[in-house]
């Protein structure tokens, strides 16, 4: 449990995660993703994806500087990992986060075109991973009553509802497909958190253990969404394809960690 603890000190750290409580009965995973819209600021490959010209680039500026300032407050915060935070803090920090947040929507919206907006969001839907089957009503996953928009909120976000409401429209999934995706998850969910606390050692985050436990649960997930497409029908697999477009390497959205000298 330490060793996981360490490593979502790194990623929230590294402003990367909102973190998303398993929902009992759903196969709900921990980590909601990366915010796609605070990545297209600094990101080149999802810059690259998306087409984003120099002129859009400027107009982003502003937006990339004052995340610039959010995440050097949450690597500062988190330096030490979770165990002496100061719970004031990070209520603080939580709310920038969450100004910070609705901030860069606003701007990316305004600046994107309609083509790179629909491909912004098939990728932020590959992004959420097997989240996106979560029931966005379910209890339990937001303790204290946050708004859930962004810092950071345990449970989904506002953004990350609206698209488990638009994946349950879109799918329609039958009593027993949820039955079966709810068990290929968990097995998912099972294995992924014993490669990860493997990759933790005695509590300590080791970036390169991290890296190779990367691609194990790369392959994993994998494995799990060919075995989760194989129980959808013709007329799901079509609208799942409209939902997430083409596939996106979203290993290249990960933040870097130092590695040990």
């Amino acid at each position: 449990m330490r060793a996981i603890r360490c490593l979502v000190a790194a990623l929230l750290a590294a402003g990367i995660v909102t973190v998303v409580a398993a929902q009992p009965g759903r196969g709900g995973f921990g980590f909601g993703g990366q915010d796609v819209n605070s990545l297209v600021l600094t990101n080149v490959a999802l810059q690259e994806e998306i087409k984003l010209t120099n002129a859009q680039k400027d107009k982003l500026k502003p937006a990339v500087e004052k995340q610039a300032e959010l995440n050097k407050k949450r690597t500062e915060l988190f330096s030490q990992g979770f165990k002496n935070v100061d719970k004031d803090k990070i209520a603080e920090l939580t709310e920038e986060g969450a100004k910070v947040t609705e901030e860069v929507k606003k701007v990316v919206d305004e600046t994107l075109n309609a083509d790179q907006k629909k491909r912004l969001k098939q990728i932020s839907i590959q992004v959420m991973n097997f989240t996106v089957f979560n029931d966005p009503e379910a209890k339990g996953g937001n303790k204290g009553g946050n708004k859930n928009k962004g810092g950071f909120n345990f449970g989904p976000t506002d953004a990350q509802k609206a698209v488990m409401k638009e994946v349950a429209e879109a799918l329609k999934l039958s009593d027993s497909q949820k039955s079966t995706v709810k068990g290929l998850v968990d097995e998912f969910n099972k294995e992924s958190r014993e490669l990860f606390a493997e990759a933790g050692g005695k509590g300590q985050f080791d970036p390169e253990k991290f890296d190779a436990a990367n691609k194990k649960v790369d392959k994993l997930r994998k494995e799990t969404w060919a075995k989760v497409e194989e129980a959808l029908d013709a007329t799901q697999k079509t609208a799942w394809k409209g939902l997430v477009g083409e596939p996106f390497d979203t290993a290249k959205l990960r933040p870097t960690f130092p590695k040990k000298d």
